[in-house]
């Protein structure tokens, strides 16, 4: 029993007062606006979705218990050039690597792992274009739930070859998806702390899976004009439907340096009143009219 609870120890445990890890209640609650209506093959899809989410996020919770004596760390290029070929193979679209970011880890929140993988999935610009509307919502739960579940198979995949592993569903992890995603070089933070990325603008979620497997090193990019484009631009600022973002930052942080333009409660407010709302997703100009 002792080995068992040693096995569990954390290898990091958030310490930053400014990140506190809330699933907000009205998420749970949602409902659509009388004018919105699903046909029934479509309320089925949402669901499925739906449900497969939170069962996804709890699963993906319980995933450190299952490491065993997993000691392993050594890995090899071809080693890394299989799992992304796994992960694309079963949707992923983007794959960073990175070191845990200590100070983006949640607060009080234990992590099994040194380094992190990080996987983006596309949000479908057929759908996102109809924001705000149910079809923001039902491609949100879909990547929410297809995402969780690749995330959670190439995590049993990694324990299962010997590294001690921990997955972290896209619905809710214990780290700042974004700021890995950044650090990872997968995109920059835009204005209002989305990552923008080359291949999809804000369109993408993220979910991580840390790791003791030695990781690839960080692949350089430069996204200096996406950049200058972005500060010059501000339309999701001007298009924020709830009044939730702002042109001027929000400072925060301890250990970290935390940066957004969106009031989170009038985000999730207006996500609520909005139909899953989504509006500064289609009219970032780097991210709208792509496949």
């Amino acid at each position: 029993m002792m080995e068992d609870k040693k096995k569990l120890e954390p290898t990091f445990i958030g310490e930053n007062d400014d990140l506190v890890f809330v699933v907000p209640k009205e998420l749970f609650t949602m409902k659509l606006n009388p004018e919105q209506k699903l046909d029934p093959k479509s309320a089925k899809e949402f669901s499925k979705y739906l449900t497969g989410t939170f069962k996804g996020f709890q699963a993906a919770n319980k995933t450190k218990y299952n490491n065993g004596n997993n000691e392993k760390t050594e890995t090899t290029l071809e080693f890394w050039a299989d799992f992304e070929k796994s992960a694309i193979d079963k949707g992923v679209d983007l794959i960073g690597y990175v070191p845990v970011q200590e100070g983006y880890i949640f607060k009080d929140l234990p992590i099994i792992g040194k380094n992190a993988i990080i996987l983006g999935m596309e949000m479908k610009w057929d759908m996102i274009k109809d924001a705000p509307g149910i079809n923001c919502g039902i491609e949100s739960f879909r990547v929410y739930y297809e995402l969780g579940e690749i995330t959670i198979k190439l995590t049993e995949y990694l324990q299962d070859q010997g590294y001690r592993t921990e997955a972290h569903h896209p619905f809710g992890g214990k780290l700042l998806f974004t700021a890995h995603a950044a650090a990872a070089n997968l995109g920059y933070m835009g204005r209002i702390g989305l990552v923008v990325t080359p291949e999809f603008g804000p369109r993408q979620r993220w979910s991580i899976i840390t790791t003791d497997a030695d990781i690839p090193k960080t692949k350089k990019r430069d996204f200096s004009e996406m950049e200058d484009f972005c500060e010059s631009c501000g339309a999701c600022i001007e298009n924020c439907i709830g009044g939730a973002t702002y042109d001027q930052p929000i400072h925060k942080g301890v250990g970290a340096e935390i940066i957004t333009h969106i009031d989170r409660n009038k985000c999730i407010e207006s996500m609520v009143t909005n139909n899953y709302c989504s509006n500064c997703l289609k009219v970032c100009p780097q991210g709208n009219n792509r496949s």
